[in-house]
């Protein structure tokens, strides 16, 4: 009787082991499918004066999207809805300049393949960036997914 309870366990853990091991070779990792976690670029500038000195960060959350266009003191917010596809991500910050008049800070990207492409603009600035996930931040991967 314990012979067959221990026989019919492996049958069904290596069963098991195989469908996940089947199913983790099989997800996704589109941009489109899984958004979340952080990803890293670097700003190509179109026009104008842009922070191109470090790489620029974009975190993705359940609802929420941050992007920092240097990886520093600027944190610009926005939020996405899950539902929505393709995948549509802004992020905004609104300041005052010296002359205390409001301007916007604003990031616009889309799911595309493995990367998020988008544009980042400022009264100053234009720039293109392309996002992708870096390689040694394995667990924000394992994460997000």
């Amino acid at each position: 009787m314990i012979k067959k309870k221990i026989n019919c366990f492996f049958k069904n853990g290596t069963f098991f082991g195989l469908t996940l091991l089947f199913a983790t070779a099989c997800s996704s990792k589109l941009a489109e499918d899984h958004p979340q976690g952080l990803w890293l670029g670097k700003l190509e500038v179109e026009q104008g004066t842009c922070p191109t000195d470090r790489m620029a960060a974009l975190r993705i959350d359940k609802k929420v999207v941050l992007f920092s266009p240097d990886n520093g003191a600027l944190i610009l917010r926005g939020d996405f809805d899950k539902k929505e596809r393709p995948r549509h991500f802004v992020a905004t910050l609104h300041k005052f300049d010296m002359e205390h008049k409001p301007y916007d800070l604003v990031f616009e990207g889309k799911a595309q393949n493995e990367n998020i492409i988008g544009t980042y603009g400022t009264p100053d600035c234009r720039a293109h960036i392309t996002f992708y996930r870096p390689n040694h931040y394995g667990l924000s991967d394992a994460v997000a997914h």
